[in-house]
């Protein structure tokens, strides 16, 4: 069982560490009441049946296909934005539209091998 313990603590620590943040709504007198009564059978607290809803929607929402497929639409779109403003920008500094830079540590097999070392320019 101490084992496992060394896994849970950095976990455990990063949950400490992040600030509860007040999130109010408005709801329905209504609904209020049948939260309270409800509230009362379960035991839990107003807070308690608050975000465990708020989780279960962000977990269906993200399940969501077109919740997906509009922020994978969203993405494509911001990216043609910046690829539209590198074009104005390397035009209004009168260069040639360069391609932006490619992930050289992924392409060359990452950090390894070349700490502390300055990068040398291609030939």
């Amino acid at each position: 069982m101490s084992e496992q313990q060394p896994e849970l603590q950095p976990q455990v620590a990063a949950e400490e560490e992040r600030k509860v943040v007040v999130f109010a709504v408005r709801i329905d007198p209504t609904l209020r009441e049948q939260i309270e009564g409800l509230r009362g059978i379960t035991g839990q607290s107003v807070n308690d049946v608050g975000v465990e809803a708020l989780n279960l929607w962000v977990t269906q929402t993200l399940e969501d296909e077109d919740v997906q497929q509009k922020a994978m639409a969203e993405l494509d779109a911001e990216e043609e934005r910046l690829k539209a403003r590198r074009a104005a920008i390397t035009s209004i500094l009168g260069q040639a539209t360069t391609p932006p830079p490619a992930d050289t540590a992924s392409e060359k097999g990452g950090s390894r091998g070349g700490r502390g070392r300055s990068p040398q320019p291609e030939s």
